[in-house]
């Protein structure tokens, strides 16, 4: 029987970033009720994905979108899902792989939405998908395991977000789908709690960095074509 190491220690990683959303929620709010700048214009100041100035050099969205949301319904949702599943997610990977691992499948999950969908977006829930993609790494290692301890939920939750955001309208799905493919992937790269690196996992890094790259460098041409303008070249905007 292979032995399973978990992290006993305490989710703080979950907390914090639980934390993050909250705090810049806060500020959101701050805007838009006591400043007045509005939703659509507070998102945006903030960092939201929007493929024309990610395109123009404000390559930081990729990431500070995944902290902001659009509404209490969606914030309250995404932070629900993560006080569930994050404790588990970093009991099984550690406090440094699930930050890394969070991190990852934000930023990828905005990729996927940068290079596949013209819609500007905001919320955790790539992040979010990257945990779920977490877990099926998880049952490719220990699927007995994770029948018992999961069931079905798993799958099904996948399953049915995903076909959810194919039918209804204002869900970024790429982002799911990137999230997840991301939470996967960087997983395999890592390896569970206290797991080893070997010459495998070095290479899925080298694959994995590879792939980000040229996902990114895609959406770079798509817009930058559509724009007429030179790749990488800095343009300014005011929001106003």
């Amino acid at each position: 029987m292979t032995r399973i190491y978990v992290n006993r220690e305490k989710p703080y990683a979950t907390y914090a970033f639980m934390g993050i959303n909250l705090a810049l929620f806060a500020v959101e709010l701050f805007m838009q009720y006591i400043l007045g700048k509005g939703e659509s214009l507070t998102l945006l100041t903030l960092g939201a994905k929007e493929n024309t100035l990610i395109t123009c050099g404000d390559y930081w969205r990729l990431l500070t979108c995944c902290f902001l949301h659009s509404g209490f319904m969606h914030i309250a949702s995404n932070m629900i899902g993560l006080y569930f599943w994050g404790p588990q997610v970093e009991t099984l990977m550690g406090r440094f792989r699930f930050v890394l691992i969070y991190l990852f499948s934000g930023i990828f999950g905005s990729l996927c939405s940068y290079a596949f969908s013209a819609n500007w977006a905001v919320g955790a829930s790539g992040a979010l998908f990257g945990l779920f993609g977490a877990l099926l790494y998880f049952r490719t290692r220990h699927k007995d395991v994770f029948n018992t301890v999961f069931g079905m939920q798993v799958l099904v939750i996948i399953g049915f977000n995903l076909v959810n955001g194919f039918i209804t309208t204002g869900v970024d799905n790429w982002g799911h789908i990137g999230g997840l493919i991301g939470g996967f992937c960087m997983s395999y790269v890592t390896g569970l709690y206290r797991e080893k690196p070997n010459l495998l996992r070095a290479l899925a890094l080298v694959g994995l960095m590879l792939g980000t790259a040229a996902l990114f460098l895609f959406g770079m041409w798509k817009y930058s074509a559509q724009m007429g303008i030179p790749m990488f070249t800095i343009h300014h905007f005011e929001l106003a």
